[in-house]
């Protein structure tokens, strides 16, 4: 229609080769908006580029904050402590620029804790967070913790314990090969406690080591909506957890995402960039990204006065 043809040297106008000094310039000849990289994956980048509705994707320095991240405190973690302390923790959000971090340590083993030793154990800890907040009022500091959804959907920290924080990052740790209705009413179930916003590594895959497990993510995107819970972009590259298929899915129907690092070394933070990427694959704009909100936004999906 238009008198164009294609090949490996470049596109000809009746049979005069056109050069173009930059990409976006070869997709303005064409009547279409640019693609970023991250698209190019026939997945309707093409139509949406010509009809000019590609998403603004989201971008690393959109970041406000990182809330996934473990300490050395000593809560007697069920798992895999952290190997920095609170304060280095702060000092290395500081040189990202973040307005906001939340310290999210594995709860305390449930079967080696009484129901008490647990709250006692919150305490301590929030005890400890409360005193840096007056230190370093320039940053904003979630008391989170991640906490284990068991395998009969049950969380890992009794409600008197999970009151006491800011919020919890709920996720599965245990039994990855529970059938897709029973692992799906796992999830289900965590969404629906008041004291969970964010389910962590939503799809329990490992990179080169685990697959994902079967859910029913039409139903979770649905009880998200309904509890307003959020889903993670896991960072750690091993686990890139939504998949960018499944992040275009849940921005589609209205689920939020967080991108978080789930550090437990503060070099570790630095990893944001990946998620960032994963996201991007998956269409996300900043506007489905919880923490790209500045913190007074940001702040209204948790328990903070």
């Amino acid at each position: 229609k238009k008198h164009l043809s294609l090949s490996e040297y470049g596109i000809k106008v009746k049979g005069v080769l056109k050069k173009f000094p930059t990409e976006e310039d070869f997709y303005q000849f064409l009547g279409m908006d640019w693609i970023p990289p991250e698209l190019r994956e026939d997945t309707g980048e093409i139509e949406a580029a010509s009809s000019h509705k590609l998403p603004h994707l989201v971008k690393l320095n959109d970041i406000k904050g990182d809330i996934h991240l473990h300490s050395d405190f000593p809560i007697e973690p069920s798992h895999d402590p952290g190997a920095n302390s609170f304060e280095e923790i702060i000092a290395k959000a500081k040189t990202l620029d973040y307005e906001y971090i939340g310290l999210s340590d594995h709860s305390p083993g449930y079967s080696t804790h009484s129901r008490q030793q647990i709250i006692e154990l919150i305490k301590k800890r929030t005890d400890a967070i409360e005193k840096l907040r007056s230190k370093h009022q320039e940053i904003k500091l979630l008391n989170l913790l991640e906490i284990d959804i068991l395998a009969n959907g049950a969380l890992s920290v009794p409600d008197e314990g999970l009151k006491i924080l800011n919020g919890a990052i709920a996720g599965v740790h245990s039994s990855h090969r529970q059938d897709r209705k029973t692992m799906t009413k796992r999830i289900l179930t965590a969404c629906q406690s008041p004291y969970v916003q964010v389910i962590s590594h939503p799809t329990g895959r490992k990179l080169q080591e685990r697959e994902a497990y079967e859910v029913d993510w039409r139903e979770v995107f649905e009880e998200c909506l309904k509890t307003k819970t959020i889903l993670e972009v896991n960072a750690w590259p091993n686990r890139l957890d939504l998949p960018d298929v499944l992040v275009k899915e849940a921005t589609k129907v209205g689920v939020k995402l967080i991108i978080n690092t789930d550090s437990h070394e503060v070099s570790q933070m630095d990893n944001m960039r990946f998620g960032v990427a994963v996201a991007r694959r998956g269409w996300a704009s900043a506007k489905d990204i919880v923490n790209t909100l500045p913190w007074l936004e940001f702040k209204k999906w948790f328990s903070y006065d």
